[in-house]
């Protein structure tokens, strides 16, 4: 009898502990689904501006960026990981950028922000270096720190809003001896496809504390984030990005950088869930910014065509691609002249994609008037669509007929 007591006890205490189990998972799970999700925000400044620099009034190819890559994933148990790591941690640079504002009453601060880069190029006896926009927009001076701990004030040669890109230089002759011996050129790989599970590796100045690493997976890519200059598709990855990493790099086991770190949903609810610009993204923006020239505003080129983007609606109805939809264009512009037509939807200019008409804008304004562009279109033809490349000379000005 009472071993039978004993059995009944051990029975009812199992149930209960199972359903207290069960409630509190449904609970959080509820709690969870209830919670609003963030939206991603930038990890250095909330709204970044426009740079000053403009990029190169000159087509540039890919190449003018050197890359590698392998197209094949290594295993775990192929890499030696601290080889790895010391490797690219010589490539990777702290950035500081000495930043003035204004606040709602007029009153000037002065501050900082920490972010990350990556030396790029040594070519001509410049050293460059790619970070993101939004950790130089507005900075009155830019100081970055080398693996050997050693710094330099560098210089903005040119970025791009849209993208989130910048290049930063410095003369090599001006770095210190144990710099010179202690930094690398960063492997880019563009023919490398990052793939989903694949393990990567955040390396950038996490919190201003100096350089680090974390490590986690792609958790997913061509992940579509809404940015607050536009829509973006970006890597995402469970490796933790916190401020001060925008502009390092995300690395996979080869030790090839295939993003830059950008962004993260921050919330309380959300977790590990970073975000990078891919390589193969960031090299035609990259590429152009090398060559950066500046001139008036006045002298920006100008398409000449009336615009709209492609809505998600848009897509779903008529099968259309992301990008900017022409509804008419400018008699007698330089888009009418050059072959564009209504009904053509841009997708990029000099290989760099456009989804909203604010990205086609700037794209197309930070060439001089008298570029000649190369604008990739969907046309709809006899029932099909095509993708044709036409180029394009920017007009001096944008004529618009009176409303």
């Amino acid at each position: 009898m009472r071993i039978l007591k004993k059995t009944l006890l051990f029975f009812l205490f199992a149930g209960v502990a199972a359903g207290v189990f069960y409630g509190v998972t449904c609970g959080l799970r509820a709690f969870t689904d209830d919670t609003e999700e963030a939206r991603p925000r930038k990890s250095q400044k909330a709204t970044p501006t426009v740079a000053a620099a403009t990029p190169t009034a000159s087509p540039v190819p890919n190449d003018a960026i050197p890359y590698t890559g392998s197209g094949e994933v290594l295993l775990l148990g192929d890499v030696h990981l601290p080889e790895l790591i010391e490797k690219v941690l010589s490539s990777i640079v702290q950035v500081e950028s000495d930043v003035t504002g204004y606040d709602d009453w007029g009153r000037q601060n002065v501050g900082s922000t920490q972010g990350s880069g990556i030396i790029l190029a040594l070519e001509n006896d410049t050293l460059y270096i790619a970070t993101n926009n939004h950790v130089v927009s507005d900075a009155t001076k830019i100081t970055v720190t080398f693996a050997d701990g050693s710094t330099a004030e560098v210089s903005l040669l040119g970025a791009d809003e849209v993208g989130d890109l910048a290049i930063l230089t410095v003369p090599y002759d001006k770095l210190a001896d144990t710099s010179k011996s202690a930094i690398a050129v960063a492997t880019l790989a563009q023919d490398t496809e990052p793939h989903c599970g694949e393990m990567v590796f955040a390396v950038g100045n996490s919190l201003g504390r100096g350089t680090s690493v974390t490590v986690g997976y792609v958790s997913a890519v061509e992940r579509v984030v809404e940015t607050t200059v536009g829509p973006m598709e970006l890597i995402q990855t469970d490796a933790a990005i916190n401020p001060g990493n925008s502009g390092g790099a995300l690395v996979n086991l080869r030790g090839e950088v295939i993003g830059i770190n950008s962004a993260k949903y921050s919330a309380r609810s959300v977790e590990s869930m970073g975000f990078a610009i891919p390589v193969s993204q960031a090299i035609p923006i990259l590429a152009e910014l090398k060559k950066t020239e500046h001139f008036p505003t006045e002298e920006a080129g100008y398409l000449g065509v009336y615009i709209t983007a492609v809505t998600t609606g848009m897509q779903e109805d008529f099968g259309w691609p992301r990008g900017v939809y022409v509804k008419a264009v400018v008699p007698g512009g330089s888009a009418e002249a050059a072959g564009i037509l209504s009904g053509d939807i841009i997708l990029s200019v000099n290989d760099i994609r456009v989804y909203e008409t604010s990205q086609l804008i700037n794209r197309v304004t930070s060439y001089r008037a008298g570029t000649v562009i190369q604008v990739r279109i969907s046309r709809e033809q006899d029932g099909n669509r095509e993708e044709i490349v036409i180029p394009v000379t920017l007009m001096e000005r944008e004529k618009l007929p009176e409303e």
